[in-house]
């Protein structure tokens, strides 16, 4: 792989994923936020922050392979 933008993206990004995943796990798990976010509206941040890392990795993935692909 190439080192420049399409490197430092990739990085980015799955920086993003992990911080995001463990934002949603720490708000499922603890009580932070609580007095801001409770009930309904908590489990929809935190599926909202999962659907977010799972769309974020499958483009992640999505441009690898197509980086991977165009290296060969």
């Amino acid at each position: 792989m190439k080192f420049g933008l399409h490197t430092v993206t990739f990085w980015f990004g799955v920086i993003m994923v992990t911080v995001v995943t463990a934002l949603a796990i720490a708000i499922a798990c603890t009580n932070i936020m609580s007095d801001r976010l409770y009930g309904a509206k908590r489990i929809g941040f935190i599926f909202l922050l999962l659907a977010y890392a799972a769309y974020r990795g499958y483009r992640i993935y999505q441009v690898r392979k197509q980086t991977k692909n165009e290296e060969e």
